[in-house]
């Protein structure tokens, strides 16, 4: 099953194209909701909203291919 987050490596620049991304954490799986909105003097700002359901299933995941490579 292919994963529907795109791997980043640390430390890596991202171009955001709007909207929302989820964001899973390559170490933990920990996985969040990032928005971003610009205001009207420029100014980016971005929240990032934790997501439970999505980190557990990801862990899981993430425990499976651990599992599988032993």
């Amino acid at each position: 099953m292919a994963s529907r987050y795109k791997q980043q490596s640390d430390g890596e620049w991202v171009v955001w194209s709007g909207g929302l991304h989820l964001v899973a954490c390559c170490d933990c799986g920990l996985v969040h909701l990032m928005r971003a909105r610009t205001l009207k003097n420029g100014t980016i700002e971005v929240q990032a909203t934790r997501l439970n359901r999505h980190t557990a299933a990801r862990r899981r995941e993430m425990k499976k291919r651990q599992n599988r490579s032993k």
